[in-house]
């Protein structure tokens, strides 16, 4: 007996077997989107304190959402519940620093604006 999949159980299984990198693979294409947003807005100087702002509210999300889903950090026994967690320091890191690129005041002008 010869079994036929159709094209929507090929999507179906195609979908189940991507799931586990969509995390990265939207990590990999947000990047340089962020970077690129940043850079053209900031100085260096300036880009720095938005790095270092960014960093702390990443970290203090990483910590709160535990706590705030009903759980806590002795509770994250697999490497599944780590990733996640790292992901969510990370989703927090670039959102602050897209905003922080739209918020603060440059100090002086962009990278893309400096002449050799």
């Amino acid at each position: 007996m010869e079994a036929d999949m159709t094209l929507d159980a090929i999507f179906t299984v195609l979908l189940y077997s991507a799931a586990p990198y969509w995390g990265w693979l939207l990590f990999l294409v947000g990047l340089p989107v962020v970077s690129l947003v940043i850079f053209r807005r900031f100085s260096l100087r300036s880009a720095k304190r938005a790095f270092v702002f960014s960093i702390v509210v990443g970290l203090v999300c990483a910590l709160s959402a535990p706590p705030l889903t009903g759980s806590s950090l002795a509770m994250l026994n697999g490497a599944a519940d780590w990733v996640m967690l790292i992901m969510v320091a990370i989703g927090a890191t670039l959102y602050t620093t897209i905003l922080a690129a739209i918020v603060l005041k440059p100090q002086s002008t962009s990278l893309f604006d400096q002449r050799a």
